[in-house]
């Protein structure tokens, strides 16, 4: 999974589709599952990054795939963390709308929309 880690609080991850995309978001659920222990145990250094989800490869989303994004976003949030989905083919959108995911989530067209938004939200919280 291309990881990029564009600044200490944010990391931008490229999806793929299946079965990469299944690995990407264990690997994902794992640190936040992580991170959240950490913080509910009250260890020192303690911390969760926001993350922007790039869905620009992704083709197709099955129940499995949307159960994932669920698992990270409920454990991004326990540890603090905020989530933006971007460039999400018309497909995928309908698939998001169709599931009233749509509702939930973040949204931004692209890469830098999402990360000036995460940015935004950060410096006037």
């Amino acid at each position: 999974m291309p990881i990029n880690e564009w600044s200490d609080s944010i990391q931008v991850v490229e999806l793929q589709n299946d079965p990469s995309f299944a690995d990407d978001m264990a690997v994902l659920a794992n640190g936040y599952q992580r991170a959240a222990d950490d913080l509910k145990a009250g260890r020192a250094g303690a911390s969760t990054r926001d993350l922007v989800l790039d869905m620009r490869h992704v083709q197709f989303l099955n129940s499995s795939n949307i159960a994932q994004l669920l698992r990270v976003r409920k454990l991004a949030m326990l540890g603090g963390a905020r989530i933006r989905i971007c460039s999400v083919s018309d497909r995928i959108w309908g698939v998001l709308l169709a599931t009233d995911l749509d509702r939930i989530f973040d949204f931004s067209e692209d890469v830098t929309t999402s990360l000036a938004a995460l940015q935004v939200s950060k410096n006037g919280a």
